[in-house]
């Protein structure tokens, strides 16, 4: 057989078809056939235990990188600080990373540590002794404590009202953010919606701490130029008008309108209404098979049932 043919042969092919080339060349040779022969198969049989091995390993390879990182091809995971700028900037696309890599630890955090701050802010700038001596007042007006009662009690009672304040702010915004995320996983289990709890619950945080920040700025900025002096920490987002019930009560009186329609158009708020729109953004975008307009339409429901019972309840008894 012509060397050059041989030679082409095991160049272009591959390591197997040179070796099968070989052997049946050197099988035509009459001396020493049986040795020779012996040897090309032990040498095959080495080669293909280890061409063997060497796809075992590149098939493990290959399946480890896709099932430790799913959607890695897609994008790179960013830091807390480029997705909280994602929310306020383009918030679909921030979303849909958050989806990817649902890490709460880092947004937990902050939204602790900025709850604090404002409750701490909140509990040294407002009188918290002056509020709840008004309450107190109209408790001994309705005969259900003495005035010696409510001299007694008021110190007590304010210092426990600033401490209240503090861990409310701090822990109730992370409840809330855990119950927002329970309920809309139910809801998408009932509308057929499909989705991780854990990537809920980052959106949820995500969005929530994008609003409080601005809303904490505007309420420390207005309480620095207008003062603390009549501000009532029950309803200090009115402090910044940024709902129906605050306009109302400025432009026509508090006792104006009737107080149910003032307590619910409290809830009537451009916060609430950011919030609800983030949610149902991040929501569609962190699910499959639920679209951003009834993802608005399940949470603006939840919420409208929320002001129903919330302004019947403190038309009542507030």
């Amino acid at each position: 057989m012509n060397p050059d043919f041989i030679s082409l042969s095991c160049f272009g092919g591959s390591a197997g078809n040179c070796l099968l080339l070989i052997k049946s060349l050197v099988l035509r040779i009459p001396t020493n056939q049986g040795i020779i022969a012996a040897a090309i198969l032990y040498t095959e049989t080495v080669f293909n235990k280890f061409m063997s091995i060497n796809l075992r390993k590149g098939a493990v390879t290959m399946e480890s990188r896709s099932e430790s990182a799913p959607g890695a091809e897609l994008t790179e995971s960013k830091n807390f600080f480029s997705r909280l700028a994602g929310v306020y900037f383009s918030p679909r696309e921030a979303f849909r990373e958050i989806g990817l890599s649902p890490k709460v630890l880092v947004p937990i955090i902050a939204m602790l540590v900025i709850g604090t701050l404002a409750g701490l802010y909140l509990s040294r700038n407002l009188d918290m002794e002056s509020m709840m001596a008004g309450r107190m007042e109209e408790a001994v007006a309705a005969g259900k404590m003495t005035q010696e009662q409510m001299e007694q009690q008021l110190a007590l009672v304010s210092k426990f009202a600033s401490t209240q304040v503090i861990v409310f702010a701090a822990l109730g915004s992370l409840a809330v953010a855990l119950i927002i995320a329970a309920g809309f996983k139910l809801i998408s289990s009932l509308i057929g919606a499909e989705n991780r709890f854990k990537s809920v619950f980052a959106v949820t945080i995500y969005a929530m701490i994008a609003v409080s920040i601005i809303q904490y700025a505007l309420i420390v900025l207005i309480l620095s130029l207008k003062g603390s002096g009549g501000v009532d920490i029950s309803n200090i987002n009115s402090l910044v008008a940024s709902n129906l019930g605050a306009v109302f009560a400025g432009i026509l009186g508090e006792d104006a309108l009737p107080k149910f329609f003032m307590r619910l158009a409290g809830y009537v708020d451009l916060f609430a209404i950011w919030i609800i729109a983030l949610l149902a953004i991040g929501y569609s975008a962190v699910s499959r098979k639920l679209k951003t307009s009834t993802a608005a339409i399940w949470i603006a429901g939840v919420y409208a049932v929320i002001a129903v019972i919330g302004a019947a309840a403190s038309s009542m008894f507030g």
